[in-house]
């Protein structure tokens, strides 16, 4: 039988007590509390499996704390035991997501029954959402890398390259201690780095010459337009993706642009990302110059170190620090 770790909740001392007996005879673990204030609280500081929540409580109600583990925890089972053997109560407590309703006095078998199945129920609610969840998130990347694609299409850059920069920058996040979790967010933002290209003349992209003063400056737009797209949803990926986009010009001297930032004011995914793109640039072809080789672009980006990049990313880079 699949236990859980169960938070009682009644303000009678000893049915707390029977019910512990029973929970914990059949392997369960069971925290007690006394009324809706300190379940709340014992909720937010603990980990649990199920709530078994009387309806009738001091100061808030059970239905009370039904509805709050209910936006609160979702993760949570609740399982209502109660005397008072209402159909109208019940219902409330069904409509506040409760797995079921054990009227006093039970038998424990019909508690354990009842448990269990809240517990089953639990884990087959938690699976779906991680699915639908996998789903959602699949598809987002995609559409994040086909927009990112969509540069590909203006400026001539490759899809290699987008990918590049992103796994060049995850390997740099990696090599700085970054939790994987963080590392995984740069990897999918960095692809994104350039998409405020988008409103850059093609012409101007694709120029093979040098670029002149009005054209430089409309050129650095870029950041501020990637930015602008991409900023703003509070959606943890693409507000990431628009702080690279901004920042991966800036310089650790303060001589970047579009803000003249110094040092530690670049955001760290920005310092990184920097790094990332300048080393894919020189060793890729571009309009006005062939590919550079490996060590050529090692040499330029360390030659940079404390000047136009953050000294412990270009070390991370390195594969050392000093």
């Amino acid at each position: 039988m699949t236990t859980g770790r169960v938070l009682c909740v009644d303000d009678d001392a000893q049915v707390r007590r029977v019910i512990a007996r029973v929970l914990e005879s059949a392997g369960h673990e069971c925290v007690a509390a006394a009324d809706a204030d300190e379940a709340r609280a014992l909720l937010d500081d603990e980990p649990f499996s199920v709530v078994l929540c009387d309806i009738n409580l001091p100061g808030r109600s059970g239905l009370e704390l039904l509805r709050e583990v209910r936006t609160d925890h979702p993760d949570v089972a609740t399982l209502v035991v109660t005397g008072r053997d209402d159909p109208t109560i019940a219902d409330r407590a069904l409509h506040l997501g409760a797995f079921g309703y054990v009227t006093k006095p039970f038998a424990p078998n019909d508690l354990l029954i009842d448990l269990s199945n809240a517990l089953h129920r639990r884990r087959l609610e938690a699976e779906r959402r991680l699915a639908s969840e996998r789903a959602v998130r699949e598809a987002y990347v995609e559409t994040l890398s086909r927009l990112s694609r969509a540069v590909e299409y203006h400026d001539g850059e490759t899809g290699a390259h987008i990918e590049r920069v992103g796994e060049h920058a995850a390997t740099i996040a990696r090599a700085l201690d970054l939790d994987e979790a963080h590392v995984e967010l740069i990897r999918l933002a960095a692809p994104l780095h350039d998409i405020g290209k988008i409103g850059v003349p093609a012409d101007l992209l694709n120029k093979r010459g040098p670029l002149d003063g009005e054209e430089r400056r409309l050129m650095q737009t870029h950041t501020e337009l990637g930015n602008e797209l991409l900023g703003g949803s509070g959606n943890e990926l693409l507000d990431l993706a628009a702080t690279i986009a901004w920042t991966h010009h800036e310089r650790w001297d303060g001589n970047g642009y579009p803000r003249g930032l110094r040092g530690d004011e670049i955001p760290l995914e920005g310092r990184i990302v920097a790094i990332a793109d300048v080393f894919d640039a020189i060793t890729s072809d571009r309009p006005y110059r062939a590919a550079r080789s490996v060590d050529e672009a090692i040499a330029v980006i360390a030659s940079q170190r404390g000047k136009g990049f953050d000294p412990d990313v270009v070390d991370a880079f390195l594969g050392g620090r000093p």
